[in-house]
């Protein structure tokens, strides 16, 4: 009799959207690598940690690494549209900004070039998605 009502009640309730294995997978990947990244811009760098003492490379490739799994998220969700990269690439921005502030917290430097150099990351990983997606896009509708 209690298999009955908890089919009864399955019925009744309304389709839940399935998230796909890929959603959860980008999801996690997107939360580590961006935990990761946080701690590593809040920790102090050991000397000649960096060739030539510049971090700008690793700002525009760690962004731009952020930015590929933010997008890629929301691709396994659906259509991206010109919308969610918007929304994606402000949100970063937003994000790099309270990055570099929230550097002087823990007695590291705030700087705009860092944040220009996040800023450029983030619009070329999003390019780097949106052109792949494109791309696949059209070869299916070729098809």
């Amino acid at each position: 009799m209690s298999n009955s009502i908890a089919a009864d009640q399955a019925k009744s309730e309304p389709d839940q959207p399935q998230t796909s294995l890929a959603t959860r997978v980008v999801f996690v990947m997107l939360c580590v690598y961006w935990a990761a990244l946080f701690y590593g811009t809040h920790t102090k760098v050991p000397e000649g940690f960096l060739p030539g003492n510049s971090d700008k490379f690793i700002h525009f490739w760690a962004y731009a690494g952020l930015a590929i799994l933010l997008l890629s998220l929301r691709v396994t969700q659906g259509a991206s549209t010109l919308l969610s990269v918007l929304i994606a690439w402000f949100t970063l921005a937003l994000y790099g900004a309270f990055d570099e502030l929230t550097q002087l917290l823990v007695n590291r430097n705030a700087d705009i070039v860092d944040w220009v150099c996040d800023v450029t990351g983030a619009a070329a990983g999003l390019a780097l998605v949106t052109t792949v997606v494109w791309y696949f896009q059209q070869r299916i509708l070729r098809n």
